[in-house]
């Protein structure tokens, strides 16, 4: 299907209606930034991102030029440049409201004129959103490690042995050793019990007898 020159005259003047919104308050022309593609060296990136940029200057010179044989591909290629703006820049920023602003007039104005085809107004299947499947990126969130389970079994296994718990009064009282007084006290028992058994092995001593002290000493002198 080609463009009928009523569609063409149709689609001309909806550019030139975008070309010419100002905001409410003031002159500024919110297609200005729109009318020409991204400088590539300055926003290399950009091309990294953007599947098909696209700009105001160029679908207006392929519609003069009778390039577009569905009045269709005139109004993606419109809605692209828009689509691109908002997905690229941050929703907040003054780029991102006026393509929303401009994106708007588009469907608006487009719809007006019967003559033109029913536009679809979700994202074209090339544009960024269908392709990256998403919206601007996200800042990044902070990275938290989170500790694996493997290596807090490790942990675990190789904890010091103070962390074990003290074994209970029970069990230490059978393997402890007696100290201080309680065994010295043992010591003078065993001491006494070989006395004991040593006296029962030697001969019993008769005594002095009738000799004193004396006598006895002086007996062993003369001996």
């Amino acid at each position: 299907m080609t463009i009928t020159a009523a569609q063409k005259t149709a689609i001309e003047e909806v550019i030139e209606i975008i070309v010419a919104t100002t905001p409410a308050r003031g002159k500024r022309q919110l297609s200005q930034l729109f009318m020409d593609l991204v400088d590539r060296s300055e926003w290399p990136e950009y091309y990294e991102v953007i599947p098909e940029p696209r700009c105001i200057n160029a679908i207006k010179s392929s519609v003069e030029r009778n390039r577009y044989k569905d009045a269709l591909n005139a109004y993606t290629d419109l809605s692209l440049v828009f689509w691109n703006a908002l997905f690229y820049n941050e929703p907040d920023s003054q780029i991102a409201t006026d393509a929303q602003t401009l994106k708007t007039v588009l469907e608006t104005e487009w719809q007006k004129r019967s003559i033109l085809p029913v536009p679809r107004h979700s994202p074209p299947p090339s544009s960024a959103q269908k392709v990256h499947g998403t919206g601007p990126a996200a800042p990044p969130q902070p990275f938290v490690m989170q500790p694996s389970t493997s290596a807090t079994t490790k942990l675990r296994s190789t904890a010091p042995t103070s962390a074990v718990p003290p074994a209970s009064e029970s069990q230490t009282a059978k393997s402890t050793p007696l100290k201080g007084p309680v065994a010295a006290e043992e010591r003078v028992g065993d001491s006494e019990a070989i006395g004991r058994q040593l006296e029962k092995t030697l001969p019993r001593w008769q005594g002095f007898g009738e000799l004193g002290m004396s006598e006895v000493s002086k007996a062993s002198i003369h001996e």
